[in-house]
């Protein structure tokens, strides 16, 4: 296990503080480019093929090209995160909506599955679930507020439908800088950080019991090829320690509520308001992300359509990262006639 002792230059190891006051994270669509768009949406409606086995050449983006490339390295080498603005959502069905959504993102990567019924497009919706004090619930179906987290998968895309009557603002929040201050504040916590935890699976796992946790740790950061990256979910590590009855140390749980406060902490995030026709991308590996809590009302329902890509040409990865996080939760046979209680269907 090597620990990287140097901090990351400051285009990965970005503050809120600084972002706040730019907005080259910004991409704005010209006329020409929402005109491509749909386009390749009627392109894919002439050809009949059924979103899931699209390639990109089938939802061709020319004019695009460039920019997606440029979003490419932005999410690998960059700031980790892009917000794609200017859709036009009100012009389009939830159908269409979501046809372009997805033709947009697999020029990026491939899509994966989100949960053990191989679910691809997640609309990320308050239901009104019942099992509000569940411990294996997943947040995003409720209008709670969720702690800094990263998701199982390269890039995590969010495209606004419609925005929240008051709050659900999404926070994102540079893992490379908590890296970069952690090895002046607190370089104690780098070696339980770099070692890992063993995660929850959440009843979502290869078995489906819902005690199942990893069968290895999962480290937080990993220095593999030269590459640092992180992956960090508190809920999952604390909930691991629990189903394996092995409590994590004062170090490790000192580390993980150090992660966790500086993700919320308001010189490190920076907020961003989602508005409708809004795309952000995230590399989970270089960056957090959150939402706080809202309220829906005013004719105003809040809903993103959230994908999980994995990238083309990322680079060697730790093995139990490769493992648990790269292949996002894969579909499980056992799910195919069952609810699942995490996303709070039971």
């Amino acid at each position: 296990m090597e620990i990287l002792q140097q901090p990351l230059p400051p285009r990965m190891a970005w503050t809120g503080a600084e972002l706040r006051h730019t907005d080259d994270w910004i991409i704005r669509l010209t006329r020409d480019e929402l005109e491509e768009l749909d386009l390749a949406l009627r392109v894919v409606r002439q050809s009949g093929l059924p979103r899931e086995v699209l390639r990109p050449e089938d939802f061709p983006l020319p004019t695009l090209a460039p920019r997606i490339a440029a979003m490419e390295q932005e999410l690998k080498t960059g700031h980790g995160f892009v917000l794609v603005r200017g859709l036009e959502v009100d012009r389009y069905s939830i159908e269409d909506l979501t046809t372009i959504y997805w033709g947009l993102s697999i020029h990026l990567g491939r899509v994966i599955s989100q949960d053990a019924k191989g679910t691809v497009i997640q609309h990320i919706a308050d239901i009104n679930p019942t099992n509000l004090d569940d411990p294996n619930l997943r947040l995003y179906v409720t209008a709670k507020g969720q702690p800094p987290h990263a998701d199982m998968s390269d890039i995590v895309g969010l495209l606004c439908v419609d925005r929240a009557m008051e709050g659900g603002e999404s926070v994102v929040v540079s893992t490379m800088a908590i890296h970069n201050r952690m090895l002046n504040e607190h370089p104690e916590y780098l070696e339980p950080l770099y070692e890992g935890f063993y995660h929850d699976l959440r009843g979502e796992g290869p078995t489906g019991q819902i005690d199942e946790v990893t069968d290895v740790p999962v480290p937080v950061f990993s220095y593999c090829g030269g590459i640092l990256r992180s992956w960090f979910h508190g809920p999952k590590i604390r909930g691991g320690a629990t189903k394996r009855g092995i409590p994590l140390t004062p170090l490790q749980a000192a580390a993980v509520a150090y992660i966790e406060a500086m993700g919320t902490d308001p010189d490190m995030r920076l907020d961003m308001p989602l508005e409708p026709g809004d795309i952000q991308y995230l590399n989970n590996y270089v960056a957090m992300h959150y939402r706080t809590a809202f309220k829906d009302g005013a004719g105003h329902k809040r809903l993103m359509l959230r994908i999980w890509l994995e990238m083309r040409d990322m680079g060697a990865f730790d093995p139990a990262l490769d493992k648990w996080v790269r292949s996002g939760v894969p579909t499980q046979d056992w799910a195919k006639d069952k609810a699942l209680r995490s996303l709070g269907l039971v």
